[in-house]
């Protein structure tokens, strides 16, 4: 019952395409300098994760089931957890990169991400916050080869999925 009602809603929310963000050249870029980002994508999601916290400090907070302790005093992160999670986001990321052709398949995957992220008190105004440290990450890791083309290609991408992610973050709110 629900879910047949729940996959309607969802196709109605994918109205807008993944092609009216990228082009066909910035899909290239995306998923050729992912077969770089993508090697090791434990480094690639700490560092992500590392960026995000030095200019967010407080979004630790949401990050508490990744913490050493439950003192809310010590943020200190357990290694071994938070590179997990980092693992898993990458993993995420790739299969979005993997996606990019389907992307009604791929609207409805960061709808569902952003309705589970919305049970972590995740609000959608914390989504633009990603961007920064995505960027400064991949660019650290890429070098040169982080090309203004390559930084727009990604920018696209991921105003792509924050904006589904948010619609995601909404729906679960309610």
């Amino acid at each position: 019952m629900g879910c047949s009602q729940s996959g309607t809603v969802r196709m109605q929310r994918s109205s807008q395409q993944l092609d009216t963000f990228l082009t066909s050249e910035q899909v290239r870029l995306v998923k050729q300098s992912w077969m770089i980002l993508g090697e090791d994508m434990a480094a690639t999601g700490l560092l992500v994760f590392k960026k995000l916290f030095e200019s967010n400090e407080g979004l630790k907070k949401l990050f508490y089931k990744l913490m050493k302790s439950d003192n809310p005093d010590k943020m200190e992160f357990d290694q071994e957890k938070l590179t997990r999670h980092a693992t898993i986001v990458m993993q995420g990321l790739g299969a979005a990169v993997e996606s990019l052709e389907d992307s009604v398949f791929l609207t409805n995957v960061l709808i569902a991400m952003g309705e589970r992220h919305a049970t972590y008190n995740v609000k959608s105004d914390m989504v633009p916050h990603l961007w920064p440290a995505i960027r400064d990450a991949f660019k650290e890791l890429m070098g040169e080869d982080f090309s203004p083309a390559v930084e727009s290609a990604w920018l696209h991408v991921f105003e792509y999925i924050g904006s589904k992610f948010k619609m995601g973050i909404v729906a679960g709110k309610k």
